[in-house]
């Protein structure tokens, strides 16, 4: 549940909004909590927040815990209302504090999607998507086969080059006609792909999940070849892979890669716009106005002291001057 946790945080943003008389009610009804119901609006709300989450969202592992997520927020909002603490006025302090939140973020959204689509009409490469499959054979360092070998228990370990070696027969028999996606299936060690005969699905550029996993260079190799071509050994972190283009790169629709051009531009657009209204805005900030001015009395304190002490040796030593040497005693 831990990569989910930004979801508890987004269901309590669409918590507030339906409090606020704001919440989705499109859609069939995904769940029914005592009589509330939370549809396939409020899922698609949730994605078009964040499209990680409506990454999430595309797998049945990843909805059911989102799912579950928001059953979870909704038994402890409703029971926060049983207790009555939607009166409390510490409460009504942070629900006005998120609804603020909640319409600047609305100003921000509507100046991005008036430049979204002169982007995506610009950039057209960026959006290019091909479909891939791989098979990994993985390696272990020196250090790891040799504290491998002193375990009787250990797990099994192949050094570079033995991998490399399988890799290089497996190609061999996919180019001379066996089906990749077989032999991915049988032989491939990417727990991610291997049931799916290697499929990685349809993948970017600048393919951040993929990237995550260290597979980048895969991706790079397979932008520069045609369907159905072979390419490998190819090395990463992770051991040698076997890859194949299944699918010719084509342009994502606008529709489908809206949410995502509107994810990274978020940052720059929300900057901009702030620079304007602060240009614009008198602000004045009360606490640092105060901190100047307690900052300041040490530095007084300092320099009158230094002033004192100043002043002290110079009248120490105009007062040596005056004093008349004493006589000296002959010695007879």
């Amino acid at each position: 549940m831990k990569k989910l946790s930004l979801v508890v945080v987004l269901a309590l943003v669409v918590s507030v909004v339906s409090a606020c008389g704001g919440g989705s009610s499109s859609g069939k009804v995904v769940v029914d909590i005592n009589g509330n119901k939370i549809t396939q609006g409020d899922l698609d709300l949730l994605g078009d927040i964040n499209p990680r989450i409506k990454a999430q969202l595309l797998s049945p592992i990843g909805r059911k815990g989102v799912i579950e997520n928001l059953v979870e927020q909704e038994l402890l909002y409703q029971e926060a209302i049983k207790q009555g603490l939607n009166r409390d006025s510490e409460v009504k302090a942070k629900i006005d504090l998120y609804r603020k939140v909640i319409i600047a973020q609305s100003l921000v959204e509507s100046d991005l999607k008036k430049v979204a689509k002169k982007y995506y009409d610009e950039h057209p490469e960026e959006f290019k998507k091909l479909k891939m499959s791989q098979v990994m054979i993985k390696y272990q360092s020196p250090e790891e086969i040799k504290k491998a070998k002193k375990s009787a228990k250990g797990p099994k370990v192949r050094t570079e080059q033995e991998a490399l070696k399988i890799v290089e027969e497996l190609k061999t028999k996919v180019e001379a006609g066996e089906d990749f996606a077989k032999i991915a299936r049988e032989n491939s060690e990417d727990i991610a792909t291997r049931s799916k005969g290697g499929d990685m699905g349809m993948v970017s550029k600048d393919d951040q999940r993929l990237a995550g996993r260290g597979m980048a260079p895969l991706v790079e190799k397979a932008f520069e070849m045609s369907v159905d071509q072979v390419s490998g050994p190819i090395k990463t972190a992770k051991g040698y892979h076997l890859i194949m283009v299944t699918k010719a790169a084509e342009v994502e629709p606008f529709g489908d890669a809206e949410q995502n051009i509107l994810f990274k531009m978020r940052g720059d657009s929300k900057s901009d716009l702030l620079t304007k209204l602060k240009k614009d805005a008198t602000i004045v900030y009360a606490e640092e106005e105060g901190q100047k001015n307690e900052e300041e009395k040490p530095e007084k304190e300092v320099l009158e002291k230094f002033k004192m002490k100043a002043a002290e040796q110079k009248a120490a030593k105009a007062a040596e001057a005056e004093t008349p040497p004493a006589e000296e005693k002959k010695v007879e």
